[in-house]
């Protein structure tokens, strides 16, 4: 079966960048994202580990920053970490705006009510996680967020096979 699809942004994949993209370019715009299997069945979803960011009051991004660079052994470069670490906070918070359950601390502080893991070359708590299924409950709530959009068309168990742009290239 042969199907033309006319778009201005197509998304191939359905991993946590590619729903990412499609949500925020789905804001304004018309999007189309195809995947191979069902739009949760990704290799982000498989990821288990949390997401390291400055969260809390006893961590800052100068000490994010050296544990990175140290763990990195010299391949990393200062300003590409610095700019992603202090990226960290607002990307956290808008993953839970969008609805991403992560694990709640014992403390439930209103200061910190997300429970923080300590992992190799971190000096301090700064992993925020969901159990150990961080990468599929990211996936679930992108997936969500993503199923509600009038903007975004999702063609799943499919193939990208002939793809076309408007100069034939």
């Amino acid at each position: 079966m042969s199907l033309t699809i006319h778009t201005e942004h197509l998304i191939v994949g359905s991993g946590i960048a590619g729903l990412m993209l499609a949500h925020k370019l789905g804001q304004s715009q018309k999007v189309v994202i195809i995947a191979k299997e069902s739009l949760s069945e990704n290799n982000s979803s498989y990821a288990q580990g949390g997401i390291a960011s400055v969260l809390s009051p006893d961590d800052s991004f100068d000490k994010h920053i050296e544990d990175t660079l140290e763990a990195g052994a010299g391949l990393c470069h200062r300003d590409v970490v610095a700019t992603v670490v202090e990226a960290g906070p607002e990307a956290i918070a808008e993953l839970i705006s969008l609805g991403v359950d992560f694990t709640r601390g014992k403390s439930g502080s209103p200061s910190q009510p997300y429970h923080l893991t300590l992992e190799g070359g971190h000096s301090e708590r700064r992993i925020i996680h969901a159990d150990d299924l961080t990468g599929a409950e990211v996936v679930r709530a992108l997936i969500a967020q993503i199923r509600q959009n009038p903007n975004i068309t999702i063609y799943e168990n499919m193939f990208a096979i002939d793809l076309l742009t408007s100069d034939k290239v």
